[in-house]
């Protein structure tokens, strides 16, 4: 078997806490931070719950936090008492289990809601909706951890998919008139893209940011065949085409979020149960406890989300040298150098160049 060696094992992507600020108290105590689950849909998979998990213990755990946030937002309204700055208590202190809420039964204000995605196994990749505008408009879209921008086709886009984003029927709509040329990928193709920077919200579910930073796309170089129209980046701001802060790290700015995470659950072969956390993770998604792995540079330069590994393995053995690896959910494929991949390929027999030169092939057998 060919694995992947990390360090330890992945669960799920949390914003470093020295790129993400310090989040401010809800401006309304009773406006409870929120949290948002994206199921993909296809065919039926068998949920797994941790042995070890104990729904009591989370609800309580979660309501000790909310009675603090809300007893110190009490105090510092006082008369007299001065307001200072402070970290949210109940924000990110751990990943937030969406899965508690389904245990307590609390009400969706406190949780989660669900936005339908779907597993596109012909274009390889996961998609769902993103709202754009006030009344939001719906608009199929990718969620990218390659990039950084939220990117929308406008209404009469040439060579873009769908009906696009009419910014006359949306009250909340601001044009820079700054042009912007980027790439976009709808998982068959790759095309070079140019529009306008706008503002506008844009939200998933109720987890909403007003004034984001978008790029409004007139045309593109290649025909874009869908399904989904736009995407989401959900790097980091060094590599935003923007110049602005992405939508995410905004959500958490904001103190919208129940914790400063987000996470992907990803079936394979067309099996239903693949979801993308906001907010959350997911607990009824995965066995064990979660492992987390510290970003590598780790500091404001950070462009993706890139982590130290130990390299491949195959059959047990270690097979190629260490490398930093890039966790990009907007692509299948898994890129390495050249010298890595003859590494890799030399040690499963029967494996072979393909005739391009980038990519090689080798016996089911011994996959």
């Amino acid at each position: 078997m060919v694995h992947f060696s990390l360090l330890s094992a992945t669960a799920s992507i949390l914003a470093a806490a020295s790129l993400v600020s310090a989040t401010p108290l809800p401006s309304n105590p009773d406006d409870q931070p929120r949290a948002v689950i994206v199921p993909f849909v296809d065919k039926h998979v068998a949920a797994r719950r941790s042995t070890n998990y104990s729904p009591s213990e989370s609800i309580k755990r979660d309501l000790r936090r909310i009675q603090q946030r809300n007893e110190h937002a009490a105090m510092t309204q006082r008369p007299g008492v001065e307001t200072v700055k402070v970290k949210r208590i109940a924000a990110a202190l751990e990943p937030y289990d969406i899965n508690i809420l389904r245990k307590a039964h609390m009400k969706k204000r406190q949780g989660y809601e669900a936005d339908p995605l779907v597993n596109s196994v012909v274009a390889g990749i996961y998609y769902g909706a993103m709202g754009i505008g006030t009344p939001a408009q719906p608009i199929t879209t990718s969620f990218d951890t390659g990039s950084s921008d939220v990117i929308v086709p406008m209404n009469g886009c040439k060579n873009c998919f769908g009906s696009g984003f009419d910014p006359t029927q949306s009250t909340s709509f601001i044009n820079t008139n700054q042009p912007i040329e980027t790439s976009f990928s709808d998982g068959s193709n790759v095309s070079t893209v140019n529009g306008f920077i706008s503002t506008d919200t844009v939200s998933i579910g109720s987890l909403s940011v007003p004034n984001q930073s978008f790029a409004g796309i007139n045309q593109a170089t290649v025909k874009i065949l869908g399904p989904n129209a736009g995407s989401i980046g959900l790097a980091f701001p060094t590599i935003a085409k923007t110049q602005a802060n992405p939508w995410f790290i905004n959500l958490a700015n904001q103190g919208s979020l129940a914790s400063n995470v987000f996470s992907f659950y990803l079936t394979r072969q067309e099996a239903e149960g693949s979801e993308l956390c906001v907010g959350c993770i997911d607990g009824a998604k995965f066995t064990g406890e979660p492992e987390y792995f510290p970003l590598t540079p780790g500091d404001a330069t950070q462009k993706f989300w890139d982590i130290a590994t130990q390299g491949f393995t195959y059959n047990g053995n270690l097979v190629t040298g260490a490398m930093t690896a890039t966790i990009d959910s907007g692509t299948h494929l898994i890129y390495l150098p050249p010298s890595q991949a003859t590494a890799l390929y030399a040690s499963i027999p029967g494996a072979q160049p393909a005739g391009d030169g980038k990519q090689w092939t080798f016996p089911c057998a011994n996959a």
